[in-house]
């Protein structure tokens, strides 16, 4: 799979991308070079009560005393990005704005292989 996420790790003050599915499972992940070494942290945090406390919501903008966390949900599931406070956010929605077909297609194509040794197998 090309990165998809290059562009938007590329914006000064972006620490890293998350996909996450509708219970809170991790998808699909990328993070800067600087910000590797607590991307495990970040890859081992339970997501699900996060996930289930966010209902319907289809945008957010977390502010923290040392960060924020921008969220965009998809079709099936939600997309996190990981940044400073000096991340523009502009750039950030513009970027995600851009992925986000692309980020729905990658979630249904599970669902479609699937459909399809459903119908050519059993």
């Amino acid at each position: 799979m090309k990165d998809i996420f290059k562009d938007l790790v590329g914006i000064e003050g972006v620490h890293g991308a998350l996909v996450l599915d509708p219970a809170g499972g991790l998808i699909a992940k990328r993070f800067s070079d600087q910000y590797q070494k607590d991307a495990s942290a970040i890859e081992a945090f339970q997501w699900g009560p996060f996930v289930s406390e966010l209902g319907e919501l289809t945008e957010a903008d977390f502010v923290f005393d040392q960060g924020r966390i921008y969220l965009r949900k998809l079709q099936n599931g939600f997309f996190l990005v990981i940044m400073d406070d000096i991340a523009p956010i502009a750039m950030v929605r513009l970027n995600c704005e851009i992925l986000m077909p692309e980020l729905d297609s990658m979630k249904n194509f599970g669902s479609r292989i699937g459909r399809i040794f459903k119908k050519k197998f059993f």
